[in-house]
């Protein structure tokens, strides 16, 4: 359980961070591949009750079913309803949105520190990046559809 728990939390850091700098440095795959990373919520449900139905601790399969909701609240968002919500602020999706994908990132790096420190600091790394690329990407006014 605990290496699904693992690879999830690594895997769904890596594909944000990939995704956020393919919007700043090749935009056009950004905006044509980016749904992938809503899509891979669906494997945070496969493995958050994998690791719930497997009598794991709530401290491991929270973040996996965290980030599902994210990813569900963003494809809804962003891709079906198509709703503006970044600029003009929407406080009704902009609320519920960074709300989610902040406790999703947190509920999958927490646990890491007692069960794997160096799966900690990787994801920490990955964090920090995807971050920096995201913020740095709304800053220069690019439109964004994971993030």
């Amino acid at each position: 359980m605990l290496q699904a728990f693992v690879a999830f939390a690594l895997a769904s850091q890596a594909i944000l961070f990939v995704y956020f700098a393919a919007r700043r440095w090749r935009p056009r795959s950004a905006e044509r591949y980016g749904w992938l990373a809503y899509a891979f919520g669906a494997t945070g449900l496969a493995v958050g009750a994998a690791i719930a139905l497997g009598g794991g601790s709530w401290r491991l399969y929270a973040g996996p079913l965290l980030f599902t909701a994210w990813a569900a609240f963003g494809a809804w968002a962003d891709l079906l309803a198509r709703t503006e919500w970044r600029r003009p602020v929407r406080w009704s999706v902009f609320g519920p949105y960074v709300l989610l994908y902040l406790a999703a990132q947190m509920f999958l790096w927490w646990p890491m520190w007692e069960e794997w420190r160096m799966g900690w600091a990787v994801y920490l790394v990955l964090f920090v990046g995807s971050t920096a690329l995201n913020l740095a990407g709304h800053a220069r006014g690019a439109t964004a559809t994971a993030g």
